[in-house]
């Protein structure tokens, strides 16, 4: 099934399917969801990431494995973490299939983002975390690569599931709406981006 999915998706390109797994460490069930997510990041197709389960506060972060800088080969290497805690705001496994894509999409991105910077550079963007208005433009900004990527309607779906129809606490969609881009403020900037396609 795995196979046939994606090869249709790859216009029947097998190759293509196989290179998306190199240095990628995959949790089984979602596997799919996580190798139609990285056809949109040609780039990652050779960088380590591990998909793993853990008990964290969001529904899925992505995050560089610190020690990894400090091999002796250099080879960088990401995690990207489900949350599997027994209470969890918005379960990954509740959103919509094509949300799951979209917000794997926007994991990717920031993993996109952590390759073109330094170490340094990384805990400078580990700061951000430390103001929710940093936070606030630079999650914002990685949406914004999301969906020049195409992943538009997919995080549109995954958002507005989140904000309209998750049983979620308020507190946790008020976060949600301040620190990322609304469902409509997707939707504004996909019609832009078709505007400027057609003319």
């Amino acid at each position: 099934m795995l196979s046939l999915v994606l090869i249709d998706s790859c216009n029947n390109d097998i190759s293509a399917v196989s290179k998306l797994e190199i240095n990628k460490i995959f949790v089984g069930k979602y596997k799919i969801q996580c190798l139609k997510a990285l056809m949109f990041y040609p780039e990652l197709k050779n960088v380590n990431i591990e998909f793993r389960e853990a008990e964290i506060g969001t529904t899925l972060a992505a995050r560089p494995v610190i020690t990894s800088f400090f091999n002796t080969d250099y080879e960088r290497k990401y995690e990207v973490i489900f949350n599997n805690a027994t209470h969890c705001e918005v379960p990954f496994s509740d959103l919509p299939e094509e949300g799951q894509i979209g917000i794997l999409g926007h994991e990717l991105a920031h993993i996109l983002d952590y390759e073109t910077k330094s170490f340094g550079q990384l805990l400078v963007t580990g700061c951000f975390y430390i103001n929710a208005h940093s936070i606030r433009n630079y999650e914002r900004g990685i949406d914004l690569v999301a969906v020049e990527r195409g992943l538009g309607e997919k995080l549109y779906d995954a958002y507005y599931y989140i904000l309209e129809e998750s049983e979620a606490s308020l507190r946790y969609k008020n976060f949600k709406k301040f620190t990322y881009l609304e469902p409509h403020e997707i939707m504004e900037v996909l019609q832009k981006t078709r505007i400027r396609i057609k003319f």
